[in-house]
């Protein structure tokens, strides 16, 4: 009996491993979408791995993976799925559709490429509350949001330029499933965020026929501030903090 629920906790944490590795798969048919010229597929593709890569570490804890697997190290190998979903394919992409003015389509991804290898390896990258120090390596996101929008190649230059030069100030930037404090709030965000964006994805931004299509993109609105007013919040939290203080202090 009990060798029968080792071997079945066994099968379940390499099960993971496994459901890890198909967000890779899912991006690589997204890089072909890519070569096929095919935007939407290679997003929705991008998002499978995305909705994989949010799923996988829940389950890694609660299989308890790396007690029953311990020589495979589940960080590393969700940093390599990352990297390829999160970095080269959007940054293959970036050249490939030619979101970039001409000049710009080697040296942006070359950048991206460059600077998101440095912050994959840095030690450093996550504050003792698991905020992201610096804009994540999410362009992959970043991406999709200059697709839905359809901006101007010299738009989509700047924004892209902005969220590099982000990369190097240490504003702290949630991680919706890491941390704590707001785990169950930005779970249920991140959930409609994924319904909306599909939504819209399917259909378009812009087109408006029916008050369906108003809801989907006012929930999509929702969720996206959501995560922005947090980001902002956490930022400026501790001066309005010290303020705070200040005048406890000076009534006392």
């Amino acid at each position: 009996m009990f060798k029968t629920k080792k071997n079945i906790d066994y099968l379940l944490a390499w099960s993971v491993h496994f459901l890890t590795c198909s967000g890779l798969i899912s991006g690589f048919l997204a890089l072909i979408c890519v070569f096929k010229n095919d935007k939407i597929s290679a997003f929705l593709f991008l998002g499978l791995a995305l909705l994989i890569d949010a799923a996988d570490g829940t389950l890694a804890r609660k299989f308890k993976v790396s007690v029953f697997v311990k020589n495979i190290d589940g960080k590393m190998l969700d940093s390599v799925i990352d990297f390829f979903n999160y970095i080269i394919i959007p940054s293959a992409m970036i050249y490939w559709f030619k979101f970039v003015p001409t000049p710009f389509e080697i040296i942006i991804p070359s950048i991206i490429l460059i600077i998101s290898a440095i912050s994959y390896s840095n030690n450093n990258l996550m504050t003792s509350d698991n905020f992201y120090k610096g804009f994540p390596c999410i362009w992959n996101i970043l991406l999709f949001y200059l697709y839905l929008f359809d901006l101007s190649q010299t738009y989509n230059l700047f924004l892209i330029s902005a969220c590099i030069l982000l990369k190097f100030i240490p504003i702290k930037f949630i991680h919706p499933l890491r941390v704590n404090k707001y785990k169950r709030y930005s779970a249920v965000f991140m959930f409609i965020w994924f319904v909306s964006s599909f939504k819209i994805l399917l259909s378009s931004f812009y087109v408006l026929n029916n008050n369906f299509d108003y809801l989907f993109l006012v929930i999509w609105l929702i969720s996206n501030m959501y995560f922005v007013c947090l980001t902002i919040y956490e930022l400026y939290r501790p001066i309005f903090k010290n303020i705070y203080l200040k005048i406890k202090r000076q009534n006392t």
